[in-house]
């Protein structure tokens, strides 16, 4: 069969690399604005500033507190020297000269793991910290924790909905494609139907022959995807970063749905429709 139709052989395989290209590419797209979105949730900061004349003991022993929150990333405690300097730092003036007194108070900073950089986790570290006595008020960036939160659910919407779509506009193609080369043997079809051949048996030979092309596509798109992550390497290092197991649940994945739709239209077809 592969011999005398070779033209719908290789229009499946080709639509078969086509399909395992965009599977590894929605990998790679998702595992990089997941990454950057880690970054982005391991720079939000929250300020815990801490009432004046509070015992420095107590300062030390809320920051021990918050070290254990599981939530809870990086803590550190900023004096009200340090603050003066990052001030300076930051205007590129003396403090001295614009203030009589020191306006900087102690307080203490910290920074979320990021699984757990969402609006429920914070408010509620944020409602548990408005219990203890010595904290005067907490302070964060509302606008970008706002945009944060958003775009993680943007992210994740956004993923899943291009991967789905490029999906299914391949699978739709691979349908077309595998069902022409059903039809082109009609006289088959109907001397096997007339002999009273059950439609697995005259659908079987046509389900391997796209098996065959699928897998054949498949491990090419797989080798085309190596240089081309090489070549991205050089200006993105983090592609090399991608788990083996995700790539292969690509592949598998395309594997399944094509050997799938093959089966179907093949079905399909050999029931008259």
């Amino acid at each position: 069969m592969i011999s005398k139709r070779k033209v719908p052989f290789f229009r499946i395989v080709l639509i078969a690399i086509i399909l395992t290209l965009s599977a590894v590419w929605a990998v790679t797209a998702y595992e990089g604005l997941m990454k950057e979105q880690d970054r982005l949730a391991s720079n939000f900061e929250i300020s815990v500033i801490i009432k004046k004349n509070t015992d420095t003991l107590r300062i030390v022993s809320l920051s021990e507190s918050l070290k254990k929150y599981q939530q809870i990333r990086t803590v550190k405690i900023i004096s009200p020297a340090l603050a003066s300097i990052e001030f300076e730092k930051e205007l590129g003036e003396d403090t001295g000269i614009l203030f009589n007194e020191s306006p900087f108070q102690w307080s203490i900073a910290f920074t979320m793991e990021p699984e757990y950089c969402n609006h429920e986790t914070v408010s509620a570290i944020l409602d548990d910290l408005q219990s203890k006595s010595i904290i005067e008020q907490t302070v964060f960036n509302d606008k970008a924790a706002g945009a944060l939160f958003a775009r993680s659910t943007m992210v994740l919407t956004l993923g899943l909905a291009g991967a789905t779509g490029i999906v299914i506009l391949f699978l739709g193609f691979l349908s077309y494609v595998f069902r022409a080369e059903l039809l082109q043997s009609p006289a088959e079809w109907f001397i096997l139907q007339t002999l009273g051949a059950g439609r697995m048996f005259i659908a079987l030979p046509h389900v391997l022959f796209a098996a065959c092309a699928c897998l054949t596509g498949i491990a090419l798109g797989g080798l085309l995807a190596i240089p081309i992550q090489l070549a991205f390497s050089s200006t993105q290092s983090w592609v090399m970063d991608i788990p083996f197991g995700m790539i292969m649940t690509a592949h598998a994945f395309v594997g399944l749905l094509s050997l799938s739709t093959a089966i179907i239209t093949a079905f399909t077809v050999s029931k008259g429709k």
